[in-house]
């Protein structure tokens, strides 16, 4: 009788866990309130949701006022041809996911105690009801997105895309963390869940039950949030042009005030230059030393070009693009672009033209020393040489040469014109050569057994500059996505939304941002560059 006895409870036990386990508290009175709640509960907003676009709704529905003006062509509107539901309209569409998420919440209150209309089913019993109704919202999506209406409830579409999108998301990670292997119970603090106001039961749910909860929460946050951009101006918009009144006539006191602000910096700055006289003075000097050195570097790489137009355009630039904001923060910002891009432009270009200037004259340093090499072989000095690279080959080792050549007509010495070539042109491989001929005239040796092995370091190098080039491309590509893309996106928002953009940089918070994020931009740049600079 004790064995049968024992027996029996065993069984009751194996035929109660499965209830046992779904009498586990998961939801918090907050959160069943937040889902299912009688007032404003997300499920009681996917229901109004719906109805906003039927036809034939309740009178006595609050529904805003820009659904009343377009539910009409909304109707009528075909947008989506069914196999089993036929001619589906625009608001037939925009229904579909919402009916889903109604579904979802009549669902979850299964999960529920009885006392809110629950039956206390475990999570895991749900799962097919869960997946079918992720099949459903999929589904939903797509035809909203293969219809393209992003863009229609008066802009409203592409944020509430968003949204259901999310929302399909974290349907996704539910199904995943039912469908997981139970784990073990975790360890969680019981007094910080109480301070939340989450009751010991849901702070000690096992992690797979507690990546449900939140998953639920999250879709039950994303349903409230799209329940509130219905009753919200779309992202744009005016606010009066919606509601079908005139829009106030434009007033010119605040472009006066503006240009009068402009005018005001500029009389500060001069005042400011009167009274630093001296140090503006000097600070004028440097430049327009600078300015000459710069003009110097550039004739050596056997350009004329005038640096001031250099400097002072981007500055006019920017000034000009600021005055057309009529914002004394906008014409702050373009200035000071305008200045930094002015003064910052000669040197990067210097820099650009030496490197690209070097790089060509790599590409023809190898035949320029095969010939120099056939020519001493020939019986021809090196300076015959010399004038032999100046007609045969091609600019811009040509002319490198060629003015060596006049150097050395001239009365320099032929090791002092050489090393002019080396300053002018930063290759290391061209300094090769240059040091072998430096070194073999002042103390001897076989020149054209010297050429000939600087041409097999030179095919080496240039096979290992190659594969080195390739390897690092994707890092060089990822830094130029990096300083560029940020300042592409932020042209084009300017573009589409003017408004709310020059709201927020046309600010001293916007000024504040835009320094901050130049600056990471460049770190950003800099640091991802460090990693694809392999030194041959």
């Amino acid at each position: 009788m004790r064995a049968r006895a024992t027996a029996l409870a065993a069984g009751f036990f194996f035929l109660l866990a499965p209830a046992l386990c779904g009498a586990q508290e998961i939801f918090s009175r907050a959160d069943i309130k937040y889902l299912v709640g009688q007032q404003n509960g997300a499920e009681l907003h996917m229901q109004e949701f719906y109805h906003y676009f039927s036809a034939n709704r309740d009178p006595a529905l609050q529904t805003p006022a820009w659904i009343d003006r377009i539910l009409s062509a909304m109707l009528n509107h075909p947008v989506w041809n069914d196999p089993e539901q036929g001619i589906l309209n625009e608001a037939d569409l925009w229904q579909a996911p919402v009916a889903v998420l109604y579904t979802f919440y009549e669902t979850t209150r299964k999960a529920l105690p009885p006392s809110d209309g629950g039956e206390m089913l475990s999570p895991t019993a749900l799962l097919g009801d869960y997946s079918d109704e992720h099949i459903r919202m999929e589904m939903a999506i797509d035809r909203l997105y293969r219809a393209h209406l992003d863009d229609s409830l008066e802009g409203r579409g592409r944020p509430l895309l968003a949204d259901l999108r999310l929302i399909d998301s974290e349907m996704g990670a539910m199904l995943d963390s039912l469908a997981s292997a139970p784990n073990p119970p975790v360890a969680v603090d019981l007094s910080k869940m109480a301070a939340e106001g989450k009751t010991a039961a849901v702070a000690a749910l096992p992690p797979q039950l507690l990546r449900y909860r939140q998953s639920v929460m999250a879709i039950g946050a994303l349903s409230n949030d799209a329940y509130k951009i219905l009753h919200e101006p779309p992202r744009g918009f005016s606010a009066l042009a919606l509601e079908g009144k005139p829009a106030p006539a434009n007033n010119a006191l605040p472009y006066l005030l503006s240009v009068l602000g402009i005018l005001m910096m500029f009389a500060a700055g001069y005042l400011a230059g009167a009274m630093n006289e001296k140090a503006l003075d000097e600070w004028i000097a440097k430049y327009k030393a600078k300015a000459k050195d710069w003009t110097r570097e550039y004739e050596r790489q056997f350009l004329i070009i005038k640096v001031n137009y250099l400097v002072g355009g981007p500055i006019a630039f920017g000034a000009l693009i600021g005055l057309l904001t009529f914002n004394v923060w906008g014409f702050m910002i373009f200035t000071g672009f305008g200045i930094y891009a002015g003064l910052s432009l000669p040197g990067w270009l210097l820099r650009n033209l030496r490197f690209r200037r070097a790089s060509k004259c790599e590409k023809q340093l190898m035949d320029t020393i095969i010939l120099m090499s056939n020519g001493l072989k020939s019986g021809i000095d090196l300076v015959q040489c010399l004038e032999l690279v100046q007609k045969d080959m091609q600019p811009p080792i040509s002319e490198e040469f060629g003015l060596c050549l006049k150097n050395y007509q001239l009365g320099t010495p032929l090791e002092k014109a050489l090393e002019g070539i080396q300053e002018r042109v930063p290759s290391y491989l061209l300094s090769y050569l240059i040091k072998s001929v430096v070194i073999q005239r002042s103390v001897g040796g076989n020149l054209t057994k010297i050429f000939d092995r600087i041409v097999e370091i030179i095919r080496e190098e240039s096979k290992l500059v190659e594969k080195t080039a390739a390897m690092t491309a994707q890092q060089r590509i990822q830094g130029i996505i990096v300083g560029v893309m940020p300042w592409v996106m932020l042209i084009i928002m300017f573009l589409f939304q003017p408004g709310p953009m020059e709201s927020f940089y046309f600010r001293p918070l916007g000024v504040g941002v835009l320094l901050f994020c130049t600056v990471w931009i460049g770190i950003g740049m800099k640091i991802i560059n460090s990693l694809g600079d392999i030194k041959i």
